[in-house]
């Protein structure tokens, strides 16, 4: 068995969480712009912006994850 530390069970699920829907926010970027599924990268500024929130809600629920799970594993 694999043990994972305190510091994995935060940063796996963080980058797992980002690449998942950093994909899928390029999804519905350009189904806004085009009206329908594709995918394309936006342009620098715009990409910057989705990634920052992506990355910050990224974190948010893998921090809210390690604390219920250490909450409810006591």
């Amino acid at each position: 068995m694999i043990d994972i530390t305190d510091l994995q069970a935060i940063v796996i699920p963080f980058v797992v969480t980002t690449c998942i829907f950093y994909i899928e926010a390029l999804i519905h970027y350009h189904m806004g712009k085009y009206d329908k599924v594709g995918f394309e990268i936006p342009p620098l500024k715009e990409n910057i912006k989705i990634v920052s929130i992506i990355t910050g809600f990224a974190f948010l629920s893998s921090g809210i994850t390690y604390l219920l799970e250490m909450y409810f594993s006591k």
